[in-house]
């Protein structure tokens, strides 16, 4: 604080105060002080008030009547009446405005001054000359209106000020005008009383006011980072409706070329061009899988998926794996090992659990260039000291450095692929690890060494197996489903209702197609023979393909559907979900909708 006069430090401490922290950060501070003195200042207080003034200048008239006795009663409490009116009119107008709360505190102190300055009065009026009696009379009920209201007004330096120090002044100069040894030394003990009175209660507002600022500094620090969150959060809800519509138009098209190729590599099954046929149903095929990365994080990070637990038996799963995996580690010249000692059970979903392995164990073989890749699981201990199955990830590739082993299950983070080169996939494979793990409550560990491979653990509860039900069905009694032979194709994209159709077609169905919803409402009614619908989700018009499926399956509860569509956006898949219809996602393998359609 700049130096500055005693009566300035005094009388205006805080324009001092508010000119060095400055007056936009004390203003709530200010606010608040304000709320304070109001919230004092109570009907009862003012009544208090005026019954402590009444019983002094009453007991002094009944004393020795005067008219000195009755001019300080008129003029006390019209001073109270003063300030009392006042104060209620600003409680009955509401918040006062930030430009008046300077102003406001003024008023306050100035009528708080003119109170004071009645009460310094009270000794010239009412105490008699040289009589020790009505000297400590006085005295007293003067020092007791100061302290208690010096307790009252501490949440403001000014008005305590303008109160204590008109109100003590007067005291002791007329004690020392009184004159006489007693008058002299109660001078000078209540000097002292109302120095050190003002002094405590100033270090009190000091210490109010540095509280407050620190609350409301918290308070706006709290609000700004609610503001930077929300920020955050808008620009994450932004970039997920980006590449939600991203995602859908770049699946609308590759769908469509995904059907076409397989329409082509079917009618040239037989002809030299099937090579490069089958080269670009490859390629096709991979764009796809990048694209269902980015699908599985969207479903995962909407709930949309929710895991269904049963009891597995290991030998199986990883039976699944080395069929899916086996000739990929072939290929690459490298040996792939898979142990399980025992008939071990985990309770868990079986397409997760498999899809959480099996990105592992693609992880291995992708960054594994000689050596090999084991796959084993032994019994174990959970952390709540359960029995369980720890499945194990072996690999002799790159491994991953410390500092890296956090990131490698981030979005789209690769080790040694700085280049992004689409051959070794997008970086997703570990991030949807991490989000597998959680939901299905199966702890991830890992541990590598750069050059010398890398080992990833997964916890899994085990259980005891379940007994076989001892049916089994011979082959040549199951029974084989067959495609619908009447077929609509919803959907408002010329093109990838052509494929969709092409394709069908090919597999020797009767294929309709409508481009809109009451379109497709006027081929049921004309074609009663159709038995499937087979529908996009984005249509024109407020009705969506799987508004219209529901509907169907109301009003035709005997009519298939399956929903095809390349939404990623979270609440769409979520809404999806909930509805229990069968769905895929573009681009959809066309031996997959072949399934689908044929169950």
């Amino acid at each position: 604080m700049p130096k500055a006069a005693v009566w300035q430090r005094l009388m205006l401490h805080e324009e001092l105060v508010d000119a060095e922290r400055g007056a936009d950060t004390m203003r709530p501070v200010r606010r608040a002080q304000l709320e304070l003195l109001l919230q004092k200042f109570s009907l009862s207080a003012s009544i208090a008030a005026a019954l402590y003034a009444l019983a002094l200048w009453v007991l002094f008239y009944v004393l020795a009547p005067s008219p000195r006795a009755l001019a300080w009663a008129v003029l006390v409490h019209a001073v109270q009446a003063v300030r009392y009116n006042h104060t209620r009119r600003l409680l009955a107008r509401g918040p006062v405005p930030d430009a008046e709360l300077g102003p406001e505190l003024h008023r306050q102190t100035r009528l708080l001054w003119m109170l004071g300055g009645a009460w310094a009065l009270a000794p010239w009026l009412l105490m008699r000359h040289g009589d020790t009696a009505s000297m400590a009379l006085v005295a007293v009920f003067i020092v007791g209106m100061v302290s208690s209201a010096a307790a009252v007004l501490s949440s403001h330096r000014q008005t305590v000020a303008a109160f204590v120090v008109p109100a003590m002044c007067g005291l002791v100069l007329a004690l020392a005008w009184s004159g006489g040894l007693i008058g002299w030394i109660m001078a000078l003990a209540l000097a002292q009383y109302s120095s050190t009175l003002v002094k405590w209660t100033a270090q009190q507002v000091d210490l109010l006011v540095d509280s407050l600022q620190v609350r409301f500094d918290r308070e706006d620090l709290a609000q700004r980072l609610a503001e930077q969150v929300e920020r955050v959060e808008a620009g994450s809800r932004e970039k997920t409706r980006f590449l939600a519509s991203a995602s859908h138009d770049l699946r609308q098209p590759l769908h469509a070329v995904s059907l076409f190729t397989a329409v082509l590599e079917h009618a040239l099954a037989q002809g030299p061009q099937r090579e490069t046929v089958a080269r670009l149903a490859h390629a096709v095929r991979m764009l796809g899988t990048s694209l269902d990365g980015m699908l599985d994080v969207s479903r995962l990070d909407a709930g949309a998926v929710q895991p269904r637990l049963e009891t597995l038996g290991v030998h199986a799963l990883f039976v699944s794996l080395q069929s899916t995996y086996g000739l990929r580690a072939q290929d690459k010249g490298l040996r792939l090992r898979i142990r399980a000692p025992g008939d071990l059970h985990v309770a868990s979903d079986q397409l997760l659990l498999e899809r959480l392995l099996g990105n592992l164990l693609d992880n291995a073989i992708k960054y594994t260039e000689q050596g090999g890749v084991l796959v084993a699981a032994r019994p174990a201990r959970l952390p709540d000291g359960g029995q369980a199955v720890r499945f194990e990830v072996l690999d002799t590739g790159i491994g991953i450095a410390p500092a890296q082993q956090a990131q490698v299950f981030e979005e789209f983070y690769q080790v040694g692929n700085p280049q992004r080169d689409r051959a070794q996939g997008m970086g997703l494979g570990l991030s949807i690890v991490r989000r597998l793990s959680a939901l299905l409550q199966h702890p991830v560990q890992l541990r590598s060494r750069p050059g010398r491979g890398t080992r990833f653990g997964v916890l899994v509860r085990a259980v005891p197996p379940v007994a076989p039900s001892g049916v089994v069905v011979p082959p040549h009694l199951r029974r084989t489903v067959q495609l619908p032979a009447h077929v609509l194709v919803l959907d408002d994209e010329a093109v990838s209702a052509m494929a969709m159709a092409s394709w069908l077609s090919a597999q020797g169905c009767q294929v309709r197609v409508a481009a809109d919803v009451p379109a497709a409402r006027l081929a049921l009614r004309a074609h009663p023979e159709i038995s499937t619908v087979v529908a996009d989700f984005r249509l024109p018009g407020s009705e969506s393909g799987l508004d219209f499926l529901v509907e169907v399956r109301l009003q035709l509860p005997e009519m298939r559907g399956l929903l095809v569509t390349g939404e990623t956006a979270p609440e769409r898949i979520a809404a999806i979900r909930a509805s229990g219809l069968p769905c895929l996602f573009k681009p959809v393998q066309p031996e997959r909708l072949l399934e689908s359609l044929a169950r």
